[in-house]
């Protein structure tokens, strides 16, 4: 493992940011820190940074323990969530901060500040200021900052939070593309889920200062391992009784019951449908035009439903009767996630 952290707990006052942190990120990859707001996400990168001290706990880093190494001294790029860009200085100046700051010789420091402005796509506006540039620009800036003085370990702090949705979106694809022709370790901290998934090799998902679960993002999302992922993944429609739902095993003393909207076929009355026969009646409460599909809320008993119809499927209006059949759902007890699949469908069936 290229960055290790290995029992880590922080403290400020009686809040606990990080309670016996540990897990380990290869070389190369490109990790989110995915959690809640306060779940520790932060404060773990602030460690990594040299920009807090763990109260007890290693910080390891390429084999070495850098507890007591300066931020300074880490050889790390950070990129941070308000740019951080100095307001007086022209793009090309940005760049070369921390070049200058090592006292590195004129005429390399010309060069790399070319090079870096050509890599993040921001040709010809080396003499601009941050007050002419676009957020999506600023944060390039900020990036091309971060990583011209070649570090080994890239840490970016929610990166996209300050910029608008499309141009985030856009953001997300080049900056997966960006760290994989760099190859450059990289640890990014965000509460956004599409994000993390989009965007990482790797998820380390983060609550009430300790680690969920670690694991890819398809990973996560199939097979969460604890009762607080399964929830925080994916859109969930919660069941206030599951044992209305039928063909599902029981759990006996379960705590909560959810399903996804992947996990749901709603049809209308009129359609033919191979599950009909476990099917429940239900009535559509919401129904809202996502773009790529329809989405659509309907109450089941005293449960709601969030399901997806496609485009190109008959109509379903407000007030209207239809049939719910689920092919899964999450049924938590304690901190233990049961994943049910309904016992309806065939043995060699398998719903991605």
């Amino acid at each position: 493992m290229y960055v290790e952290l290995k029992n880590i707990n922080k403290s400020f006052g009686s809040f606990k940011a990080s309670d016996d942190v540990s897990f380990g990120v290869e070389k190369g990859k490109l990790v989110a820190l995915l959690g809640p707001s306060g779940s520790g996400k932060t404060t773990i990168l602030r460690m990594i940074a040299g920009l807090e001290s763990p109260d007890s706990g290693q910080v390891i880093i390429d084999g070495n323990v850098v507890n007591d190494i300066p931020a300074s001294k880490r050889g790390i790029g950070f990129v941070f969530q308000n740019y951080a860009l100095f307001r007086y200085m022209t793009v090309e100046e940005n760049i070369a901060f921390g070049l200058k700051v090592q006292k590195l010789d004129k005429g390399f420091i010309k060069q790399r500040v070319e090079e870096m402005i050509e890599l993040v796509g921001l040709n010809g506006m080396g003499k601009r200021y941050p007050s002419q540039l676009s957020g999506g620009q600023r944060q390039r800036v900020a990036f091309a900052r971060a990583i011209a003085p070649n570090p080994h370990l890239l840490l970016l702090d929610e990166p996209f939070a300050a910029i608008d949705a499309k141009v985030r979106q856009e953001l997300r694809a080049w900056l997966r593309s960006m760290i994989s022709r760099l190859g450059i370790t990289s640890i990014f901290v965000t509460h956004d889920q599409e994000e993390a998934v989009e965007v990482s090799d790797e998820i380390i998902v983060t609550n009430h200062g300790r680690v969920e679960q670690v694991g890819s993002p398809l990973a996560i999302y199939r097979k969460p391992q604890t009762a607080f992922t399964a929830k925080f993944f994916g859109q969930a429609g919660y069941l206030n009784d599951y044992h209305v739902f039928r063909d599902f095993k029981i759990i006996e003393n379960a705590d909560e019951a959810f399903t996804r909207p992947e996990f749901v076929k709603i049809t209308k009355k009129n359609e033919v449908e191979k599950y009909t026969y476990s099917a429940v009646n239900g009535v559509v409460k919401d129904v809202c035009f996502r773009g790529t599909h329809i989405e659509l809320r309907v109450a089941v008993n005293d449960s709601e439903i969030i399901a997806n119809r496609r485009l190109d499927e008959a109509p379903i209006e407000i007030g209207e009767d239809v049939s719910v059949f689920l092919y899964r759902i999450f049924v938590t007890k304690g901190n233990e996630v049961y994943q049910l699949l309904n016992q309806a469908l065939d043995e060699d069936y398998v719903f991605i």
